[in-house]
């Protein structure tokens, strides 16, 4: 196995290895985004110009930046489960639902509601395979081991190949949105010790 190999994660019952970060900000962009299309939050991404705080000389400069803030559904029904519920709980804490700061280029410059390592690789991993336990699709072994059920992750198929198909669409009609929400979400999945990948 190659270094390279060794840092990516499997998966489930198909020969394909993945990079443990991507999926995790990957399947974190698109709960964040199927939460907004069951209108259970909204997304704003806004561009803003404001006073440099780095310039001290009057007349003063002004900087052109990007913010994308969140705001979760006033009367939200009862919790969700799994992931789309923890991002659901962790939304609420944002400090004016602000997710993070881009420049004008599209540069992730800071991430100020979710903190580094917040969703760390295995953290969504782990929320989405107990959901697979929950639903059937993984199983319990006699040693405790959670293993995948082939036969039912395969009748997924179809419902795969549509959410593929989704968020394709969503990132070629809301790109920088959708670009914005990956770059949040992929430092927000870094493990603070660095590791992961």
């Amino acid at each position: 196995m190659s270094a390279k190999l060794l840092k990516a994660t499997k998966v489930p019952c198909r020969p394909i290895w993945v990079h443990p970060i991507r999926l995790s900000a990957t399947i974190t962009a698109a709960t964040l985004l199927s939460l907004r299309e069951a209108g259970r939050l909204q997304l704003h991404l806004q561009d803003m110009t404001s006073k440099d705080p780095t310039y001290k000389l009057p007349p003063g400069r002004l900087r052109t930046h990007t913010t994308l803030t969140l705001t979760v559904a006033a009367a939200d029904p009862a919790p969700s489960d799994g992931l789309a519920g923890v991002l659901l709980a962790m939304t609420r804490d944002l400090p004016d639902g602000l997710l993070g700061e881009f420049q004008a280029n599209g540069r992730l410059v800071d991430l100020v509601g979710l903190p580094d390592g917040a969703i760390a690789y295995p953290f969504v991993r782990n929320l989405v395979r107990t959901e697979l336990l929950d639903t059937g699709y993984y199983t319990r072994s006699q040693r405790f081991r959670v293993q995948p059920d082939c036969q039912q992750i395969a009748t997924l198929e179809h419902t795969r190949n549509e959410m593929v198909r989704w968020w394709e669409h969503q990132q070629a009609t809301e790109p920088r949105l959708c670009a914005a929400l990956l770059a949040v979400c992929r430092r927000a999945s870094i493990p603070l010790t660095g590791g992961g990948g």
